[in-house]
């Protein structure tokens, strides 16, 4: 492959379970063609929208085999392989950076900040630290979620991190805070990193303002529903056209808030279950999407249709 992985507008997808709460391979895939169709850069899979921690390692297993037959040079497959455990996190890693099938193997892996149990900063570096040189030859993001996981990768770090790791080449930056991004791509700069490690939003609705503050792509939820449109921006945003960026940030700015009304995946599942895409299920803990939220999603869903924003179907 030719291209810089983890670039550009990536899906991190659902995975579709059927009413027995298996996965339902029919809808993965289409998921995946709508994806790959749409020009999406790539998906990861096993992530947080994944419903990972509910996924045995013989489902993960499965969900990356079915995505590796959509892979191109222009659509990547990356897995999600983090947990709250450096050891397992180690063993799950090298697991999928040699997992193989249909002739290919996963692009890079994304290693989530571990989470319960609050490591410090000096643990995260050697968590992290240990995780990238045990998979050399592959390529790792970091993950900053602090909202889920109860534990913050402060800039500081990921640049001690990617100083010594040279497969670290990008961090999902998921905080939702502006000054964080900032603060991230100016540190990397100064390091003389900004080639090797890219930022890339984690967070729907401050993705167009990531973009002019130094991200330099997504790893979104709202693709599966509106892929056209988040490319729009991040095309636009390579062009230096910001009043284009300005104008879709508005446009699509009900749906990248209102899909999260409630925990992710739980109100993209309903809106995937509404267009046909999927059936409406998660998996315990997570339950369907409470009436009242409903009415919210459904109303974002209307209004950017009603501004001329395409939405899947």
């Amino acid at each position: 492959m030719t291209s810089k992985p983890f670039t550009g507008v990536l899906t991190a997808l659902a995975t579709p379970f059927s009413k027995d709460l298996s996965i339902d391979q029919k809808a993965l895939r289409r998921l995946l063609q709508i994806q790959r169709d749409n020009g999406i850069h790539g998906v990861v899979v096993c992530g947080t929208t994944g419903e990972s921690p509910t996924l045995s390692k013989p489902e993960k297993e499965l969900l990356v085999t079915i995505a590796l037959e959509y892979q191109t040079e222009t659509f990547r497959v990356y897995v999600g392989t983090g947990s709250y455990s450096t050891a397992e996190t180690i063993e799950t890693s090298q697991h999928f950076a040699s997992f193989k099938a249909h002739n290919q193997t996963p692009a890079g892996i994304m290693v989530v900040t571990p989470y319960y149990n609050k490591p410090t900063q000096t643990g995260l570096c050697e968590h992290f630290l240990a995780v990238a040189a045990a998979v050399p030859n592959t390529p790792v993001c970091l993950y900053n979620v602090p909202g889920r996981t109860g534990c913050t990768l402060q800039p500081k770090t990921l640049i001690a991190i990617a100083r010594e790791a040279s497969n670290v080449v990008a961090v999902k930056e998921a905080a939702g805070d502006i000054k964080v991004v900032t603060e991230m791509s100016l540190l990397l700069k100064e390091a003389g990193l900004d080639a090797r490690v890219a930022i890339l939003s984690g967070d729907d609705p401050t993705f167009a303002s990531a973009l002019l503050c130094g991200a330099s792509g997504v790893i979104s939820v709202t693709t599966h529903l509106i892929p056209a449109a988040m490319l729009g921006i991040f095309n636009a945003a390579q062009k230096g056209d910001f009043a284009t960026v300005t104008r879709l940030h508005q446009k699509t700015y009900a749906v990248n808030t209102q899909l999260f009304c409630a925990p992710n995946p739980i109100p993209l599942k309903w809106a995937l279950g509404s267009l046909g895409l999927c059936e409406n299920v998660l998996r315990l803990p997570l339950s369907p999407l409470e009436e009242s939220d409903i009415r919210v999603v459904a109303q974002a869903l209307e209004s950017v249709k009603t501004a001329g924003i395409e939405i899947v179907s």
